[in-house]
C-alpha cells in the first residue's frame, strides 16, 4: 500500500523543466534586446555562435582574395613568379585569420567592459551574422568588375617585375566599386556590430555604463585590425 502511494505521488510530480533554447544568431540583428532576453536564462557557452563567426571569417577571406585576384593573375601572366593559386589561398587564409582575430579581440575587450554578465563571446559571436551576406555581395561585385575598370596601361607594364605589376593592378582595383564596398563592409560593419551590442549588453547586465564600455572598448582596436587587413589595397590609392 505504501509503495502504491509512493508511486502515485512520484507520478504526480511535474516533469523537470528543460533548458530554454538559445536564440538564433540572426535574431540578434532583428532585436538585440529581445535576443539578450532569450539568451539570459540559458547557460553561458562561449563557443555557442562560433560557427557563424567562422563562416563570416571564411567569407571575409574569400571576398578579399576575389578582389585582389586580378592583380595576382596579371602579375603571374606578365612577369611570372609564384603560383597564382598559392597566392589566392594565402590571401583568403590571411583575411580569414584577421577576421577571427577581430572576433577574439572583441570578445576579450567586450568581456573587460561589460563583465561576465555581458556574455561578450555570445553577443559578439552572434553579431557576425550581419556580415556573411555582405561579403558574398562583395565577392559577386568583384567577379563582375570589368577588366577595363582597373587594367593598367600596356606601356606601364612593359619591363615591370612581378611586384611592380601587382602594385599597378592594385592601384586600379582600389578605385573599383568592389574595393569601396569591401572597405564599407569592413569598417561600417564593425561599427554596426559594436552599436548593436550595446542594447544587448544593457539587457544582460542591467548597467548602462558597463554596457557602453562593452560596446566601445573593442571598437577602435577592431577597426584598426580591419584597416590593417585592407592596407595592401588602401595604400595603392
Amino acid at each position: 500500500m505504501a509503495r502504491s502511494r509512493s508511486a502515485s505521488s512520484s507520478s504526480s510530480r511535474p516533469p523537470a523543466a528543460s533548458d530554454p533554447p538559445a536564440p538564433l544568431p540572426t535574431e540578434f540583428l532583428t532585436g538585440p534586446r529581445v535576443f539578450a532576453r532569450r539568451l539570459a536564462p540559458t547557460d553561458p557557452v562561449a563557443w555557442r555562435y562560433l560557427g557563424v563567426t567562422v563562416l563570416s571569417a571564411a567569407l571575409s577571406g574569400v571576398a578579399y582574395a576575389a578582389l585582389v585576384s586580378p592583380a595576382v593573375n596579371l602579375a603571374a601572366s606578365v612577369a611570372g613568379g609564384a603560383s597564382p593559386l598559392l597566392v589566392h589561398v594565402t590571401n583568403a587564409v590571411g583575411g580569414a585569420f584577421l577576421a577571427m582575430f577581430t572576433f577574439l579581440l572583441m570578445w576579450l575587450l567586450g568581456w573587460l567592459g561589460a563583465g561576465r554578465a555581458g556574455r561578450a563571446a555570445e553577443v559578439y559571436g552572434a553579431s557576425f551574422a550581419l556580415l556573411p551576406p555582405l561579403y558574398l555581395l562583395v565577392t559577386a561585385v568583384a567577379f563582375l568588375t570589368p577588366r577595363d575598370a582597373w587594367m593598367p596601361a600596356a606601356g606601364a607594364l612593359a619591363g615591370s617585375d612581378n611586384q611592380a605589376v601587382q602594385r599597378l593592378a592594385l592601384a586600379g582595383l582600389a578605385r573599383t566599386p568592389a574595393a569601396f564596398l569591401l572597405l564599407a563592409v569592413t569598417m561600417l560593419g564593425t561599427a554596426a556590430q559594436c552599436a548593436l551590442s550595446f542594447p544587448a549588453f544593457r539587457e544582460l547586465t542591467g548597467r548602462p555604463g558597463r554596457a557602453l564600455l562593452g560596446a566601445l572598448l573593442p571598437l577602435v582596436p577592431a577597426l584598426a585590425v580591419g584597416f590593417i587587413a585592407l592596407a595592401p589595397l588602401l595604400f595603392q590609392r
